[in-house]
């Protein structure tokens, strides 16, 4: 379920793409390489319907960077739930800029989908939803390890802001959270 985290990002790169010129008008853009510095849970999380137990880990031997972990959900990952995205910047200063770009999505599972284009099995795999499809059902899930790199083969848009971005990932119906998570991503030039 950590498809949660990646596929909100993803949808709000291809929403923000080409508004982030007039939002971040002196920074540069451009081809990027997402690096992901930290995954982790908010605060508010133990009592969530979906709780997502994500870190990351340095395969030395492969010489990546890895997502492990678990996703314990006590309800359906289906096209019912949207996710509320909220994106905080690192200034020059070292400082968050909260609410910087906010992104509101539904059709969770099937638009997530689509977005890995081909890399969905092998990341879905990964995470430890074998020979998933929409939806998937409640249980136990556990991440034997996802190449963070795979993301720059799915269908997400080619250039971003440079920088580094706090991303907050709520996953709601009717107004109530089911799951709140951290990803902490850089954009660098290639």
């Amino acid at each position: 379920m950590n498809l949660f985290l990646i596929y909100s990002l993803t949808v709000l790169l291809l929403c923000i793409g080409s508004r982030a010129l007039n939002i971040f008008p002196k920074l540069p853009i451009g081809p990027y390489k997402m690096i992901f510095k930290q995954i982790s849970r908010c605060e508010s999380s133990q009592n969530h319907k979906i709780r997502h137990s994500y870190y990351l880990s340095y395969n030395h031997k492969s010489n990546v960077t890895e997502i492990r972990g678990s996703t314990n959900s006590s309800v359906l990952f289906d096209d019912t739930l949207f996710f509320e995205t909220n994106f905080s910047f690192k200034d020059e200063n070292g400082n968050w800029k909260d609410n910087t770009l906010y992104h509101k999505s539904p059709n969770a599972c099937s638009s997530f989908r689509r977005l890995m284009g081909t890399t969905w099995t092998t990341v879905m795999d990964g995470l430890g939803f074998k020979n998933a499809t929409c939806p998937i059902l409640p249980g136990i899930y556990t991440a034997s390890a996802v190449d963070t790199s795979l993301f720059s083969n799915a269908n997400i848009p080619k250039t971003f802001i440079y920088g580094t971005f706090k991303i907050r990932f709520y996953y709601t119906l009717k107004k109530e959270v089911y799951s709140c998570n951290i990803v902490i991503v850089e954009f660098k030039p290639f």
